[in-house]
């Protein structure tokens, strides 16, 4: 009886506090008075609590537009709002508690908004990525909510003396280039900074007032929030590099020891992290007034070309690219910063002092990225392998933040063909798939009302490459095997229904898919400037294309088996009965068979290594003839093509790959690798966009062999949906040894490889409660859970 009254008591406390807490008025989005809506600012908010006793816990949900910065005591807590859009805005979780001092405690934030000045124009400030309303802050406490919620109890400064610039008309001075999307630049006047703005006094100077609502009485907010389910973003403390090229000798131990700068001088530092990376620079000075400190990012020297080469090469080469610019006052120990972080290899610092002399201080470096956990490994007899598969998960990680990224310099956009093969490589390396399904949605909240996905998401303006749509389903294909969670997936096939329905429409009379409206873009094939709309060919007789509808047939094939999993098994059969007639049209239109392969057009006058191996991963091609056709398209040059074929890029060369591998030529794979050994000899630490002068040299959908050495050379691949059991099928090649462990969620799975003058020995370690089968030259063989040992004799 007791503990019925109990129940019930308690039952009628928590029924009586959550009255209280729908009752609670929600946090008002706040901002500063006077604003122009669209002028580039920066915001100081800051309350001050008292906290009667310590606390166990102290959770605050927390968001901005554009970005925030969360101090409590001085001391950086947090960092948002992850990218989304206005109807998917998110805010960030955090526990303050440890932070909190008994007594009295200052909460502070630093808000800010690079807004366009001109969108549609090249003089835009702002990300590409960045969507807004407008400037705000919004925070909210749980149970501490009367402590801690934005209103009228927060106080606001504008920080003066922190401008933005446009970085294209300095990119296009310098470096001739067009696009550049990342967002601006940074001039920060050290006269008019407050260094002790979320310190424990409020200083009058900087025009501390109360902070206003950002809506207007009764207007509907212009943000949906949503929780981030993404972990904070790492920011951790690395080495800032070491001085390669000076213009006084004192420089020489710098960033390790301070120099001094002489009064009516103009030197440059040039500092080299001998790796690229993604990161806050941090640059300490004192005294220095009416000086001019300019940083400039590299990922690479130029020559007077503006060529790059070996990326080791520093000799006459300079350092071009967006910079920021710091104006010291004259004080000690001033500390400058850009917002946002920055990627390079090379830094160069350039100092002009006016009457006074400055001291450099200090420069700090604190590397930013999605915080994946490194499990898995490769490691081999052959070290430029092990190279390679370092060099792809480095570029992979300073590609990945809070969205994948197609370039962490240049575009910071996530797009679809770029984010398949970096979800694949953060798979099979970390088993963390948390940022994949974020980017799965988001490519199927970009539709909208439309019945396309968008080229990339987030994106302030709307762009569509129809062919990217396609490979978004086949995207979600790919977490179908390698996830066991369907929920996304369950989430986006209708979405995914409406992009097939689309592309229906504009099947021609042969029964291949036509030109359709948008950048039909499949892979840069020759110049990626002046030949971008060329590829892939449409036929001048019938508009079709037979490179699109391969890729087309894929997303038939895959849908057909998400449609069966999580959807409707009727269009699950309807999609299996068009991808059927698809293939027939493909080999009745596109193969021609006095060259023995497939064309690009049906009038037969392009042929592309990308059509071939299409049609072989694709199962156009008959298994008897997959051998030759890959032969056809390749060299022994690794992934080039022999004159007249149209070759990949690193990055399309990844369906390339797998065309080999799906003919069961995986032996072959290591000597396709010989490209990316090619480029080991120019000292690249993360994989170039481009053959040649490439543009962007952090471009991770040249990434991929990190996941490969895993999946073919290892053959540690999902047998069964969500990874439910494992294949080990390797393709060992010429290789004497090697060590590999690949992430599955069941576990690590790890293949021990050794080879022998008369055997060839495996041993292989499965999670327990995990299938597996092992297969060798035709042949397939039962694992058992634990260690496993397979050997063969050499014929």
């Amino acid at each position: 009886m007791m503990r019925r009254v109990t129940y019930r008591v308690l039952h009628i406390i928590f029924f009586i506090h959550a009255i209280a807490m729908a009752l609670q008025a929600e946090p008002q989005w706040i901002t500063a008075p006077g604003l122009d809506s669209q002028k580039p600012v920066v915001l100081h908010f800051r309350r001050e609590i008292e906290i009667s006793q310590p606390l166990k816990s102290f959770p605050v949900q927390v968001s901005a537009d554009n970005r925030f910065v969360l101090y409590v005591n001085g001391k950086r807590v947090a960092q948002g709002p992850a990218r989304g859009d206005l109807s998917h805005w998110r805010y960030e979780s955090v526990d303050i508690a440890a932070y909190l001092n008994k007594g009295r405690n200052v909460v502070s934030a630093e808000v800010w908004n690079a807004f366009a000045h001109a969108k549609g124009s090249r003089a835009e400030i702002a990300p590409l990525a960045q969507i807004s309303a407008r400037t705000g802050f919004w925070i909210k406490g749980g149970d501490h909510a009367s402590l801690i919620e934005s209103g009228p109890k927060w106080r606001v400064a504008i920080q003066r003396g922190h401008d933005f610039q446009a970085a294209t008309p300095h990119l296009i001075a310098q470096l001739g280039q067009t696009f550049y999307a990342a967002g601006p630049e940074e001039t920060i006047d050290g006269s008019q900074l407050d260094p002790d703005w979320n310190g424990p006094v409020e200083n009058d100077r900087d025009g501390w007032t109360i902070a206003i609502p950002a809506l207007a009485p009764n207007e509907k907010s212009p943000w949906t929030l949503v929780p981030d389910l993404l972990p904070q973003m790492s920011y951790r403390a690395v080495d800032p590099g070491k001085v390669v090229r000076k213009d006084i000798q004192e420089a020489t131990d710098f960033p390790n020891s301070a120099v001094v700068i002489p009064a009516r001088s103009a030197i440059h530092l040039l500092i080299d992290r001998g790796e690229m990376i993604s990161a806050y620079p941090e640059l300490e000075v004192s005294g220095g007034s009416g000086s001019k400190v300019t940083v400039t990012y590299s990922e690479a020297l130029y020559d007077g070309d503006m060529h790059k080469g070996d990326r080791n090469e520093v000799a006459n080469r300079s350092a071009l690219g967006i910079a920021d610019t710091f104006l010291p006052d004259g004080r000690k120990s001033q500390v400058f910063s850009p917002l946002w972080w920055r990627t390079w290899r090379y830094l160069d610092i350039s100092v002009k002092t006016s009457d006074e002399q400055l001291v450099l201080q200090h420069l700090r470096v604190h590397a930013e990225g999605y915080p994946f956990s490194v499990r898995a490994s490769f490691e081999s007899n052959d070290p430029e392998l092990n190279a390679i598969w370092e060099i792809g998960w480095r570029t992979l990680q300073i590609d990945a933040h809070e969205t994948y990224m197609d370039s962490a310099y240049w575009e910071q956009l996530q797009y679809t063909g770029d984010t398949r093969i970096e979800a694949l490589i953060a798979q099979a390396v970390s088993g963390d798939s948390r940022l994949t399904a974020q980017a799965i949605d988001a490519f199927g909240e970009s539709m909208g009302e439309e019945d396309l996905t968008l080229s990339s998401y987030p994106r302030i303006s709307k762009q569509s490459i129809p062919p990217f749509s396609l490979l978004w389903i086949n995207m979600m294909h790919d977490y179908w095997l390698y996830e066991p969670d369907q929920e996304v997936l369950r989430r986006n096939v209708p979405r995914a229904r409406k992009v097939l329905a689309w592309y229906r429409n504009y099947v021609g009379d042969n029964g291949l898919v036509k030109r359709t409206p948008g950048w039909n873009f499949v892979d840069w094939v020759g110049d990626p400037v002046k030949d971008m709309f060329k590829f892939p060919a449409f036929d001048a007789k019938t508009g079709t294309s037979c490179v699109v509808s391969l890729i087309y047939l894929g997303a038939l094939e895959a849908d057909a088996v998400l449609e069966t999993a999580v959807g409707d098994r009727k269009i699950a059969k309807d999609a299996r009965d068009l991808a059927r007639q698809l293939r027939k049209a493909l080999q009745q239109n596109c193969w021609d068979e006095s060259r023995g392969l497939y064309a690009d057009d049906p009038s037969k006058t392009l042929f592309s290594q990308h059509a071939n191996a299409l049609a072989v991963l694709y199962d156009v091609a008959p298994v008897e003839k997959r051998a030759s056709i890959l032969r056809n398209v390749t060299t022994e040059k690794g992934i080039d093509a022999p004159l007249g074929i149209a070759t990949t890029s690193y990055y399309f060369s990844w369906y390339l790959i797998h065309a080999f591998e799906h003919a069961g030529l995986g032996d072959q794979y290591l000597s396709l690798l010989s490209t990316w050994k090619d480029l080991l000899k120019m000292h690249y630490t993360t994989w170039p966009e481009t053959r040649g002068n490439t543009r962007s040299d952090t471009h991770a959908w040249s990434g991929h062999p990190t996941a490969d050495l895993l999946g073919i050379v290892a053959g540690i691949t999902p047998a069964t949906a969500g990874y439910a059991s494992v294949r080990i099928a390797p393709y060992p090649g010429p290789l004497k040894q090697f060590n590999a462990s690949a992430c599955t969620p069941s576990g690590m799975v790890q293949v021990n490889f050794e080879s022998y003058a008369n055997k060839i020995v495996f041993r292989v370690l499965i999670p327990e409660m995990m299938p597996g089968t092992f297969e060798w030259k035709g042949k397939s063989y039962e694992l058992h859970p634990g260690m496993n040992k397979v050997e063969f004799s050499r014929d």
